[in-house]
């Protein structure tokens, strides 16, 4: 089986990482997997430096006919079994470039769908029909989808997924971000890590800090990874006064084990979010999760079992939740063990790339493939 996948995105999310781990699993299992996507992005980058075959292909908007060509022509020359298309973008460019493209040169489509709402339009049940098949990212996802008006015979629900095998740190990794954060030893941090923007709910965990700073002085907050929010972000934290927020920028994926080795409570106060793989890695590092109750975040938080819901947009029940973990070692460490658990039975890499080849399968007709 050959398989191109695309994506479109410039910046580096949870969703382009589950794209290089399921390029990753497939060439494991003998399936041949190129990536197409724009040059100048992450993506890209680490997919070439990790030694698999990359396309250039940038696309300025759904329906840029230069990206459209530049497809199809791909398409034609290299007769792939599968177009897997990781981003709304790359969806809409793969529909009109199969257009070009003859019969027997015809991949089939696949779309990875990550965000937890679509619009009941007729675009959206034209673009959605024209893929064989749509992974969703969780059941909140799908069910955004069926609500859409898609046919729920064609969605597949595949959770992300982790190398189980990376999880775990150096134990001297906790000291050095401690010294490189300026902790002193008595210091705990709540830690969240996501690309800055409003979905994310950053500015609900800051304002979330005073109360826990007032409840736990010895508490101090990082908000890790980049994205154009970061001076509002910034300029509202200083507004917030003596919180103690630390803004680290992003941090690449192999060292965000060593922030989760070094904190007490991770959170994840997201107001949109279709899965939330990120709370994966907190749960394999055994750090106890406080997390917004949207999208499908309760799919993998269960509250009061792999940690704790609240309320999107409600700083207050955020704060009394963080204060309650912080005040209770017994039940963080339970709600740890019970998410570590989960992980392992139901969040490795393994099990997603699977599932996914498991849709190519059923797509093309073929157990052979």
């Amino acid at each position: 089986m050959r398989t191109l996948h695309f994506d479109t995105e410039l910046a580096w999310r949870g969703g382009q990482r589950q794209v290089v781990l399921l390029m990753e699993g497939l060439v494991r299992r003998g399936v041949d997997a190129t990536l197409a996507a724009p040059e100048t992005s992450p993506l890209f980058e680490r997919a070439r430096s990790a030694g698999f075959a990359v396309v250039p292909l940038a696309a300025r908007n759904d329906a840029d006919p230069f990206a459209v060509m530049r497809l199809a022509s791909l398409l034609r020359r290299e007769h792939f079994d599968i177009l897997h298309c990781h981003t709304g973008r790359a969806h809409g460019i793969a529909l009109l470039a199969r257009r070009f493209v003859p019969g027997p040169a015809r991949p089939k489509i696949v779309v990875s769908r990550r965000v937890a709402f679509a619009s009941a339009s007729f675009l959206t049940r034209w673009k959605f029909s024209g893929a064989g098949r749509v992974i969703a990212v969780s059941r909140a996802v799908k069910q955004g989808l069926v609500d859409a008006g898609i046919d729920p015979g064609r969605i597949a629900v595949v959770l992300d997924g982790i190398p189980l095998d990376e999880a775990a740190a150096d134990p001297a990794e906790r000291e050095r971000v401690r010294r490189l954060f300026h902790l002193a030893s008595d210091e705990r941090l709540v830690l969240q890590v996501a690309h800055l923007g409003a979905e994310k709910g950053q500015a609900d965990l800051i304002a979330a800090a005073a109360r826990i700073r007032g409840a736990a002085p010895d508490v101090r907050v990082a908000i890790v990874g980049g994205g154009k929010m970061r001076a509002q972000l910034e300029r509202k934290a200083a507004k917030a006064g003596d919180v103690r927020i630390l803004f680290a920028g992003f941090w690449p994926p192999e060292r965000i084990s060593s922030l989760l080795a070094a904190a007490a409570i991770f959170v994840l106060p997201s107001r949109q979010e279709g899965l939330g793989s990120i709370l994966l890695e907190a749960m394999a590092a055994g750090v106890p999760i406080v997390a917004a109750s949207t999208g499908g975040i309760p799919e993998l938080v269960r509250d009061g079992s792999t940690g704790l819901l609240v309320p999107p947009r409600n700083p207050a029940a955020l704060a009394a939740a963080v204060i309650r973990l912080l005040g209770d070692p017994a039940l963080a460490a339970r709600l740890a063990a019970a998410g570590l658990e989960f992980v392992r039975k139901q969040g490795s890499a393994d099990r997603m790339v699977e599932e996914t080849l498991g849709v190519y399968r059923e797509l093309a007709g073929s157990p052979s493939f």
